[in-house]
């Protein structure tokens, strides 16, 4: 009897073992999702933006603004490539951000910083991109009013365009605004750039710190488009519900390198970046 009754007792403990573990395995699915892992490890390899000529040699303003695309502006007058022992690939480019008038719009953006686009061969027909690149901002570094980092950005083909269709962009890019609060800005066809959902963190000064970003395009007319963006490989924004083109011609064109202050800056500063690296599918 006594047998018996032990045995009854160890089932009876077992079967409530087994039903805490159960609840508390739910429990921990609940509160704890799977985290996407940044997407330089699930993308192909990328294509760099070279900052080095052929022989090595760091390339002056005049070959990267070569290197730039057309319509360009700021980077013969506000960037230089210099070695940077810490930076991936040893170099980065070095981009001056100047003070900007308190009534100078955005649009006139045209004495600090950058602004070229880097349409890497290949990448027409991509639907799917990942941007990786790692930015230094010195400990003195000023944040002012707001500025704009590197992006991903998209479009009709030129040949698709009509006259008035040359703003019809698409894209996802880094921004931060007054109080060191950076954030995941995107912006459908033709519309401007707001921040994803998400809060806002600071971006670390006196040290490389590693962005990366994704861009998926939606079904034309659905909401079904993604972006994600890590820092340092910590998933900071994700948005599955973006909207960012109607049109099925509509692709991944590359890289938006527009880097600078918005506007009410009353300090100027500078930042480094390092080489652009772009995978797509």
């Amino acid at each position: 009897m006594k047998k018996s009754t032990a045995l009854f007792l160890l089932f009876n403990f077992v079967g409530v073992l087994v039903g805490l573990v159960v609840i508390g395995y739910v429990a921990y699915s609940a509160l704890h999702t799977e985290l996407e892992p940044p997407c330089s490890t699930r993308y192909p390899a990328p294509m760099r933006f070279a900052l080095k000529t052929g022989d090595g040699t760091l390339l002056s303003p005049i070959e990267l603004q070569a290197r730039s695309g057309p319509n360009e502006w700021g980077v013969i007058e506000n960037t230089k490539v210099v070695p940077a022992a810490k930076a991936p690939g040893g170099v980065a480019v070095e981009v001056k951000l100047a003070s900007v008038a308190v009534n100078e719009p955005v649009s006139g953006r045209t004495t600090n910083g950058v602004d070229f686009r880097w349409t890497p061969p290949g990448v027409e027909p991509a639907t799917a991109a990942c941007l990786s690149y790692s930015l230094w901002l010195p400990e003195d570094f000023a944040f002012n009013s707001g500025g704009v980092l590197p992006g991903i950005f998209g479009g009709l083909p030129a040949g698709m365009l009509g006259q008035d269709d040359g703003e019809k962009q698409f894209g996802s890019r880094l921004q931060w605004r007054s109080g060191v609060e950076a954030k995941l800005g995107i912006a459908a066809a033709g519309s401007e750039y707001r921040p994803v959902s998400a809060p806002g963190f600071p971006l670390p000064k006196g040290r490389w710190t590693r962005i990366e970003q994704e861009l998926v395009l939606n079904a034309p007319g659905a909401g079904n488009g993604l972006v994600r963006l890590w820092v340092d490989g910590q998933l900071k924004a994700e948005d599955p519900t973006v909207a960012l083109r109607t049109d099925p011609n509509a692709k991944i064109s590359g890289v938006l390198a527009d880097i600078g202050y918005f506007r009410n800056s009353s300090k100027a500063s500078q930042l480094r970046l390092s080489p652009f690296e772009l995978s797509w599918r």
